[in-house]
């Protein structure tokens, strides 16, 4: 279904954009001041790194889907949407609830980055895994 292969592109390249917004809103929403001792809620530099670096190659399998006419660069798009879905999901499930057990008071939520980065995963998981079942089909 090579009529597919422009708009599976175009969905990993704006997630992408999506996740490069997710990385620059708060993954986490808890009060101005938290007490002393608390550990820090926000997704690490290196996490944000990671998923950063998680774009540059969804980027770069997308330029390669149109530069070579071809599903197969992007069917790998799902890696990198593993990665950040991956990534974010670690945050919302071990490192906000650990943060909450440790200080109940902070009253620490998941914030509007952490739920942009955890669409943006997942759409870019779903148009690599699109691609590739294009690529099994038509092979």
């Amino acid at each position: 279904m090579t009529q597919w292969r422009g708009p599976r592109a175009a969905l990993v390249a704006v997630a992408g954009l999506g996740v490069i917004a997710g990385l620059t809103l708060r993954t986490a929403s808890f009060p101005a001041a938290l007490p002393p001792g608390t550990p820090d809620p926000e997704l690490d530099v290196g996490l944000r790194l990671v998923c950063a670096a998680a774009v540059l190659v969804a980027g770069t399998l997308a330029y390669l889907t149109f530069a070579r006419r071809q599903d197969e660069p992007l069917a790998m798009a799902c890696l990198p949407g593993l990665v950040v879905t991956g990534v974010v999901l670690r945050h919302l499930v071990v490192t906000l609830p650990g943060v909450a057990r440790f200080q109940p008071a902070a009253r620490v939520v998941p914030g509007a980055g952490a739920w942009v980065l955890l669409a943006s995963g997942v759409a870019m998981t779903a148009a690599g895994l699109a691609a590739a079942f294009a690529v099994r089909r038509a092979g």
